[in-house]
């Protein structure tokens, strides 16, 4: 008999009935096959690690001889597929509190078993536990004393300003100060840390930005409470102003000279200043004075006394004072 090709065949309801009939039985017999299969003894490997919480802060885990147990599961399919223990992420978290101790060669460690985990496990699983293998039989955490303590960091900064804009203030950093833990013997190493440097260029406004921490420990163990801070940088616009001042004229360290002795030529000078737009009618000349100490009569030869800034107001940078130094003449009564 001539095979007819599939095109050709009658698309008749008798057809389809048929081809209906055939997927229904192939189905059923997949389903019977399957539901066999499942019904069955089978066995299921799963890895999970091991994360310790609640570590006392007095110590650190330095290390552990594996990290993750290893479960073979047995039961039937059906309860291995449904299991919500292998729907789970594959790691426990256990409580370093629950732990065993044991000293070995004059150090303290701590273990896990697999007792324990089989425990664990089958809480977590509606596996029972005698259904449960755990490999390896026990796990050991290396620890060491550890030092925790609270210090400052600084602020590290790469800035370019547009002309004639500066800083306005000191940065606020938040937190200014953060918790530092490690060894026990690297405590007197550590008594701040750095920001990662702010570069940037053109700066004419406000900055505030996330910066991270810089942990140049970071492999000896040693963490921080967090790993970046919060900075805000105030600039603003700056101008330079003067003031005229009369020169005052300090003998307290001189025992044979007294400041009516001395004239001073000049005896005014004027201080230039940087100062922000927004603080210029705030700085008044009261705000300022400046001064000379008397000449050491023991060092002749010296006519010149150097005028320094006694007072100014916290608000401006002084840039220059003119002229730097007066002339004076010892007047003899």
């Amino acid at each position: 008999m001539k095979a007819m090709p599939w095109h050709s065949i009658e698309n008749s309801p008798q057809t389809r009935r048929k081809a209906y009939i055939f997927m229904l039985c192939l189905a059923f017999s997949f389903m019977s096959w399957l539901i066999i299969k499942l019904s069955r003894e089978s066995a299921a490997i799963i890895p999970v690690s091991i994360e310790l919480v609640n570590i006392p802060s007095e110590l650190i885990v330095t290390g552990q001889s594996d990290s993750t147990f290893i479960i073979n599961a047995q039961s039937t399919g059906v309860k291995l597929l449904s299991s919500r223990f292998l729907r789970r992420v594959s790691r426990i978290d256990s409580d370093f509190n629950t732990l065993q101790q044991i000293r070995r060669d004059g150090i303290q460690m701590y273990y896990m078993t697999s007792s324990q985990a089989e425990i664990r496990f089958s809480l977590l699983s509606d596996i029972p536990r005698s259904a449960l293998t755990v490999h390896p039989d026990t796990i050991f955490f290396h620890t060491i004393k550890a030092f925790s303590k609270k210090v400052p960091v600084r602020f590290v900064k790469d800035l370019e300003l547009q002309t004639g804009f500066k800083i306005y203030d000191i940065p606020a950093l938040t937190p200014d100060s953060i918790v530092v833990s490690g060894p026990l013997n690297m405590a007197d190493s550590v008594s701040f840390v750095r920001t990662s440097p702010l570069r940037t260029k053109g700066v004419y406004q406000d900055i505030a930005r996330t910066i991270s921490l810089e942990n140049p420990w970071k492999n000896r163990q040693v963490t921080f409470s967090q790993n970046e801070v919060e900075v805000f940088l105030s600039v603003e616009e700056f101008t330079e102003a003067t003031v005229d001042l009369a020169v005052e004229i300090d003998c307290s360290a001189s025992s044979d000279i007294n400041a009516e002795d001395l004239m001073l030529f000049p005896d005014r000078v004027n201080v230039y200043y940087l100062v922000a737009l927004k603080d210029v009618n705030a700085i008044t000349a009261d705000m300022f004075s400046v001064r000379v100490n008397c000449p050491d009569t023991l060092s002749p030869g010296r006519f010149r006394l150097e005028v320094e800034i006694r007072e100014s107001p916290s608000l401006v940078d002084i840039i220059r004072i003119r002229p730097a130094e007066v002339e004076y003449i010892l007047i003899k009564r």
